[in-house]
């Protein structure tokens, strides 16, 4: 039990290190809606660099660095390996954040030129920070026959986490080839993003909840339909570009990814202990962004009827999904995790309703924004404006509970974390 304990907190770092840099990149986004020098709506090609620069930022910054802590202070409990070290830790967040430091100065400055090699310099080293990770990755896969509930999803994603890096490096070296940086975006959007939430999702209805959304026997074909899904969107991207393939196409297949990842659960069981007479404490965050899936599904197929009439070669559902049930699960199941440390009783838990409000309502003003082409290239920022100011407020004021629970705590706080104690027992 010491050698599981020794490295639980170092989430600390992670978390608070994922709150500044989320805040620095709403201040980046709307600086580049207003601001920006390069003419980003006049020249396809550097808009298309951009939202692929973007997106990786966010994915590999924030979110990351998230998941990053959650890997770090669970997993060394569950499974006892001890390659999760602070070392490891702190390896991966100084890679990580000078890459984001990087990125960001890049685009700060103004000069394409620069912006495109500091980018470079940046998505390496976030790269490299994946890489750091490996040899956990692979302790976890020796681990597999531990699984539990998460089943394949416990050890699976350290994988992906190997191959996110080469194929983010990989389409950012072959950039001039046409429907590269597409693929990068969709392997991102599409493999990463969704085996993160996914197992999100399993490890907090599943394992800390035990409420059997899922049969664990049931997960290795579950995973394979996942990764088949995925792998097809990210081919039918690369050929969408190309021509090969329709924009319908795309809409319908994404659409079909998301609902996959919803019925990855059964959603009866969950409405019905999540709300009535059967209501057990959880997230409200965690279960908002799975609500929001069959929603941002909807919403990927809508210009089929409305009309393809966003900006050209960006998907508006990636941002979506990156950006709100992505986000809200995952910045869930971490503001859950250090509760559990605080021995919070989980009936007593503040569900936070008015960041929960912000963020649906910044969710809204961004689809909106991505969808109207008139409101970004006729420069009607109205829309933009109530955005970022949305955004903004939200990201500070998520950001601020954040540092307040993580460096500020009011309560005790507890090397081992409600729950985990009982599933270390159970295990052993």
């Amino acid at each position: 039990m010491q050698n599981r304990e020794r490295f639980v907190g170092s989430y600390l770092e992670l978390f608070t290190s994922s709150m500044f840099f989320f805040i620095a990149l709403a201040f980046l986004l709307a600086w580049l809606t207003f601001f920006s020098p390069y003419e980003l709506f006049e020249d396809d090609e550097r808009l298309s660099l951009m939202n692929y620069v973007l997106i990786t930022l966010f994915a590999l910054g924030p979110v990351m660095g998230i998941l990053a802590g959650i890997g770090f202070d669970t997993f060394p409990l569950v499974y006892n390996i001890p390659s999760f070290e602070k070392t490891t830790m702190r390896h991966f967040l100084q890679l990580n954040g000078l890459g984001q430091v990087f990125i960001h100065i890049g685009i700060y400055s103004g000069k394409w030129s620069l912006f495109i090699e500091l980018s470079g310099i940046g998505i390496i080293l976030m790269s490299l920070a994946l890489l750091t990770l490996t040899a956990s990755a692979i302790e976890i896969v020796k681990q597999k026959n531990s699984a539990g509930e998460v089943g394949i999803f416990s050890y699976a994603p350290g994988l992906v986490l190997v191959f996110c890096a080469l194929f983010i490096c990989g389409a950012w070296f072959m950039r001039e080839v046409t429907g590269m940086i597409e693929f990068g975006i969709a392997f991102i959007v599409a493999v990463f993003c969704n085996m993160m939430i996914t197992t999100t999702l399993l490890s907090h209805f599943n394992r800390r909840l035990g409420w059997n959304a899922t049969n664990p026997a049931t997960l290795p074909i579950r995973f394979l339909i996942l990764i088949t899904l995925g792998i097809g969107y990210v081919i039918v991207s690369f050929l969408r570009v190309r021509e090969v393939v329709s924009e319908d196409l795309i809409d319908i297949w994404f659409a079909v990814l998301l609902l996959n990842v919803f019925f990855m659960l059964n959603p009866l069981k969950i409405l019905r202990f999540s709300t009535g007479t059967f209501a057990k404490p959880h997230s409200t965050f965690i279960l908002i962004g799975y609500l929001l899936l069959p929603l941002l599904a909807v919403v990927s197929i809508a210009p089929i009827w409305t009309g393809h009439e966003g900006l050209a070669n960006i998907q508006p559902t990636h941002w979506l999904l990156i950006t709100y049930p992505c986000f809200f699960i995952i910045s869930g199941f971490a503001i859950y995790l250090h509760e559990d440390h605080l021995h919070y009783s989980p009936s007593t838990r503040v569900t936070h309703w008015h960041l929960v409000i912000l963020f649906l309502g910044s969710g809204a003003l961004m689809t909106w924004t991505l969808f109207d082409g008139s409101i970004l290239l006729e420069e009607n920022y109205a829309p933009v404006l109530a955005w970022v100011a949305t955004q903004s407020l939200a990201s500070i004021l998520l950001a601020v509970l954040f540092i307040k629970h993580t460096i500020f705590p009011v309560d005790n706080w507890h090397r081992m974390p409600m729950f985990y104690d009982r599933l270390i027992e159970n295990n052993d």
